[in-house]
């Protein structure tokens, strides 16, 4: 398909919001609905659509946001100009910020119509979701641009989504907020939510890792564009290494789950993802070239995460 310099096509985009990146949110979010519905029988078909949509939507959003930004900071004109999705196509700038403000329109409303339909606490949940997504990506210094991308991006998709996705389902079952005459009274069932923490740890490991992969694919990059990242002021075998950490830290925790009770003995079997995994890792350390390489850390986290959620839907089946 032939594309007219500055006309937006299908491909362009997809290009723009980087559709091929979404798993890093579809997954969290199926991966908290089917939890909801293994360990606690819980299942709200129509707050689950509202929420899918809301996030996919959001995610796109915070994407769009991430290109036209490196567009407007980019120090190194070649970048801008041939590698941008903006500069490359020559797109129209205002059009771009038009397309995000719609995203960001649409999310919006999708996620007041689910604290409707849930819990008001979920309205300054959501916005601090909301805040962090966006100050990722902009402002005068961006979380993605400091030696903080890692852990916003890991904890926000890797817990946040996981959830929320649980917390949809049957909001009093996690959260339940009132007003009784002058006091807001919160209540939280606090082992729930740790154990949701717990459940979550690999996705945040994993996520991480994308995001710290494709900084150290970038570094060279991100070094003339003035982007301070965490490769940037630990290193790059320093980042290998916490790389490493973190792609190994969820096959541990899998080999604990079912010992607290949380996943079935049988889990055990997905081990035999873990072969793949390890040549996933290895690919990445040998070198870290984007166009190459940087795949490995997706690899990895779908494998995973597939895998995860295979384990709870057979276990909700039988």
């Amino acid at each position: 398909m032939t594309n007219e310099k500055g006309r937006i096509t299908l491909p362009i985009f997809l290009e723009f919001i980087e559709l091929r990146t979404k798993v890093a949110s579809v997954f969290p979010m199926l991966l908290g609905i089917v939890w909801a519905i293994y360990r606690y029988g819980v299942f709200n078909g129509f707050n689950t659509l509202l929420f899918v949509l809301a996030v996919l939507t959001f995610d796109m959003c915070t994407t769009a946001i991430n290109n036209t930004m490196d567009y407007v900071k980019a120090k190194d004109q070649v970048y801008r100009k041939e590698h941008n999705v903006i500069g490359r196509n020559q797109l129209d700038f205002g059009q771009m910020v038009q397309i995000i403000f719609l995203l960001l329109s649409f999310s919006t409303v999708l996620s007041l119509v689910l604290v409707w339909r849930t819990d008001l606490i979920l309205l300054p949940l959501g916005a601090l979701c909301f805040l962090i997504g966006i100050c990722y990506t902009f402002g005068p210094i961006p979380l993605s641009r400091m030696p903080l991308g890692e852990i916003f991006s890991g904890v926000t998709m890797g817990l946040g989504i996981f959830f929320l996705g649980v917390f949809v389902q049957a909001p009093d079952l996690l959260l339940v907020s009132r007003f009784v005459g002058e006091w807001f009274q919160l209540q939280l069932a606090w082992e729930k939510c740790i154990e949701i923490g717990l459940m979550s740890l690999p996705l945040i490991c994993l996520i991480a890792n994308i995001m710290l992969a494709n900084n150290l694919c970038d570094l060279d990059e991100d070094i003339r564009n003035h982007r301070h990242t965490l490769v940037f002021h630990i290193g790059r075998q320093k980042g290998l290494l916490l790389y490493t950490c973190l792609a190994i830290l969820p096959w541990f925790l899998w080999l604990l789950y079912p010992l607290f009770g949380f996943l079935p003995f049988w889990a055990w079997l997905g081990y035999g993802v873990a072969v793949l995994s390890y040549r996933s890792l290895g690919h990445f350390l040998e070198k870290q070239v984007k166009r190459e390489t940087f795949v490995e850390a997706v690899k990895s986290f779908i494998l995973f995460s597939l895998m995860y959620l295979l384990v709870l839907i057979v276990a909700c089946l039988v």
